[in-house]
């Protein structure tokens, strides 16, 4: 019996060997520390609830507050524009200095501003394209030499279906997006090919559609029995259990998301057609609509960060990029 169990354990070492050599690392919570931008709202507050109740080390970066993490040692909240490069500099030496080094970077931090091309506002598009694309080649340049000193990350982009099929009135945003589609598929192969090089860092790109978020609150969705509003917490779980298991590649949700890219490779009448029978232009233009009135109305106070909240301000007066 003694040496039965020798050789169950000789085979689950075996495995767990191979298993290693193939997939590469995958998340642990005693070896690593999360960085997740915009991590105050939407998709980024469920992703730092779900790696919360796996006991990780967090690092929040935003500008808005998350009255959550009062009392948690292992939760920082750094109030940080990370589109702004002397802050992100200043925020990763304190969160070296009291999370550790980063190893797992998502970056989720991103902005919508539906309007047509002819009225939309210089300083939206200049906002919307430094926020969702721009910032993701400042968080890599800061965080991936740690990364590749400990020879172990994982940098994941939220990215977006709409990076693939970007509806009427949201250029900016889809050209965003679709600039994500490059700079993960680019820095992947910077960093070695998937297929011999396992280890060392891997990236993730998830595009999603439609959630249940403010951002695109004033979109509906249509054909829902194909295309549903994603629960956030739904997907923030996918997302941290592939980070978890060491997938790499892409994630697309939901289920159309995988037929998505197809259209590209269509013939113009066949996409034009899908945009048609989708709606997906029309109940953008609504949004756009939707979205002017609500400008055009007072709206409620920012909200600020309270004294109880345990917060770190970063000086930039004295920090230089890397």
């Amino acid at each position: 019996m003694i040496r039965d169990n020798y050789y169950i354990h000789e085979a689950h070492k075996w495995l767990l060997q191979w298993s290693a050599f193939i997939i590469g690392h995958s998340y642990m919570p005693e070896h690593d520390v999360v960085v997740i931008t915009g991590g105050a709202n939407g998709l980024g507050k469920a992703l730092v609830q779900g790696f919360k109740e796996r006991n990780a080390r967090i690092a929040v970066l935003d500008i808005s507050s998350l009255p959550e993490l009062v009392g948690d040692p292992n939760i920082k909240f750094y109030y940080c524009d990370v589109s702004d490069v002397k802050q992100l500099t200043a925020c990763h030496v304190k969160i070296k200095a009291e999370l550790g080094t980063p190893t797992v970077l998502i970056n989720n931090a991103g902005v919508a501003a539906g309007s047509s091309i002819m009225d939309m506002l210089y300083a939206d598009i200049e906002r919307t394209i430094k926020v969702n694309l721009i910032l993701n080649f400042y968080t890599a340049k800061t965080f991936l030499p740690g990364m590749i000193e400990l020879g172990r990350g994982y940098i994941v982009t939220i990215g977006s279906i709409l990076g693939y099929m970007s509806p009427a009135n949201y250029s900016a945003y889809g050209a965003s997006k679709s600039g994500l589609l490059g700079f993960h598929e680019s820095l992947t192969y910077e960093l070695g090919p998937p297929l011999i090089t396992p280890r060392g860092i891997k990236t993730l790109l998830v595009c999603p559609g439609q959630m249940q978020t403010d951002m695109f609150s004033g979109v509906q969705t249509p054909l829902r029995i194909f295309a549903p509003k994603l629960d956030i917490d739904s997907v923030a779980g996918k997302v941290i259990r592939a980070i978890e298991v060491g997938k790499r590649g892409e994630m697309r949700l939901p289920a159309y998301g995988i037929f998505i890219p197809l259209l590209r490779a269509t013939p113009w009448p066949v996409a034009e057609f899908a945009r048609v029978l989708s709606g997906m232009d029309h109940y953008a233009k609504q949004a756009t609509l939707i979205e002017m009135r609500q400008e055009a109305t007072p709206q409620d106070s920012p909200q600020v960060v309270t004294e109880t909240q345990e917060v770190t301000y970063i000086d930039v007066s004295s920090s230089e990029p890397a």
